[in-house]
């Protein structure tokens, strides 16, 4: 990646304080996928972003779905989610995005968030660990 000369050494040391954060944040919703998640962003292939000045972030990517692309909310961490969980569904729909997934360890209190967007359960994951 490269750098704007232009910019300012402390502000490149205050986006990388920012991104650390982030990250550090994100990491018990990611669990044992942090690292893999931080290549897919790194890759291009899902983005950080950070919502409120660092009051919520989520990583998300974009995927091909049977009726359309599909916005994934890949992860999410913070305070006070539900405005910014307006913002991304309405940037996914100007994007043009069919729908809107998310992956969550707590699905009842993403579907009482989530219900006036018709969040509803489409799959479950069970895992044993070896």
């Amino acid at each position: 990646m490269a750098i704007d000369s232009s910019i300012s050494s402390s502000s490149v040391d205050h986006l990388k304080e920012k991104i650390a954060a982030a990250w550090q944040k994100l990491a018990p919703a990611l669990g044992d996928d942090l690292a893999i998640i931080q290549h897919e962003v790194n890759q291009g292939n899902a983005q950080l972003i950070m919502w409120g000045d660092g009051e919520f972030y989520t990583v998300t990517r974009g995927e091909k779905a049977a009726n359309g692309n599909e916005l994934v909310i890949v992860a999410a961490a913070g305070r006070n989610s539900a405005p910014y969980l307006d913002k991304i569904h309405e940037q996914a729909k100007a994007q043009g995005f069919y729908s809107v997934r998310l992956h969550t360890t707590r699905p009842n209190a993403m579907l009482r968030m989530g219900k006036r967007f018709g969040y509803k359960p489409a799959e479950t994951i069970l895992r044993a660990v070896l």
